[in-house]
């Protein structure tokens, strides 16, 4: 490799590196829990799941177009997404701490619909 090469490299490493960390960020305590809201004599705040996917490729090629003619190009992509949804909420009283359940009643009909498919589709054979 040159010089050119590998301090182009370095670059798009670096460029690479900083954008997933746009993407991706670190996990901390304000990215989990709310902030506390004062119910009454209660604190009350949610913990959240969070979900955070992403993907990126280069490609390149070379080849020759129907008169002959050489040609080649190269380009990359990528993207993410980052979500949370709530798992709990935790309220803290005077006499203790109680954590209840978020239950996403749309992801369990859903899994429930696509499980009834599937053990339709396997008794049907």
């Amino acid at each position: 490799m040159t010089d050119a090469t590998e301090s182009e490299l370095g670059a798009v490493a670096g460029s690479v590196s900083e954008a997933m960390q746009r993407i991706f960020g670190e996990a901390s305590p304000s990215n989990l829990f709310s902030s506390p809201t004062q119910v009454g004599d209660d604190l009350v705040f949610t913990a959240v799941a969070w979900e955070r996917m992403g993907g990126f490729g280069f490609g390149s090629g070379q080849g020759q177009d129907e008169r002959g003619d050489q040609g080649g190009g190269s380009g990359g992509g990528g993207g993410g997404v980052s979500q949370g949804r709530p798992v709990a909420v935790i309220r803290v009283t005077g006499t203790g701490v109680e954590v209840k359940p978020v239950v996403d009643f749309t992801k369990v009909g859903i899994t429930l619909l696509l499980s009834l498919l599937a053990v339709w589709k396997a008794v049907r054979r």
